[in-house]
């Protein structure tokens, strides 16, 4: 007599819409025919500290049990505009998005091996 297994399929409701911005939208992309800019730490460094960080003995961890004595900090401002929208153009670009793009079925977009020619 065969014994059959039987797999029980449970549907999966939907998810909500999330309540987010993404932070690139269509409209703002970067104009990417644009030549790029030399790196100029003066116009493209726009370094703020965080408001707060926390250190590894903060969170009952001795100060060298990692790779630095940091555990965590608030986001920080370390590009200036003009940067951001300089590496946006270059990521962009269609041929880098063509020759470097790849997806996964955990990423919906990733860029390997680019680096500026």
């Amino acid at each position: 007599m065969a014994t059959f297994n039987m797999l029980a399929v449970q549907s999966q409701p939907n998810l909500p819409k999330p309540a987010f911005r993404p932070i690139i939208e269509t409209s703002a992309l970067p104009n990417v025919n644009k030549a790029p800019e030399r790196f100029n730490p003066q116009k493209h460094l726009a370094f703020a500290p965080p408001e707060e960080i926390i250190h590894m003995t903060d969170i009952g961890y001795p100060a060298d049990a990692g790779v630095s004595p940091v555990a965590v900090s608030q986001p920080f401002r370390l590009f200036s505009k003009e940067a951001v929208e300089q590496m946006r153009a270059e990521i962009f670009n269609p041929a880098v998005m063509e020759n470097c793009g790849y997806r996964s079925n955990i990423a919906a977009c990733q860029l390997r091996g680019y680096c500026p020619q």
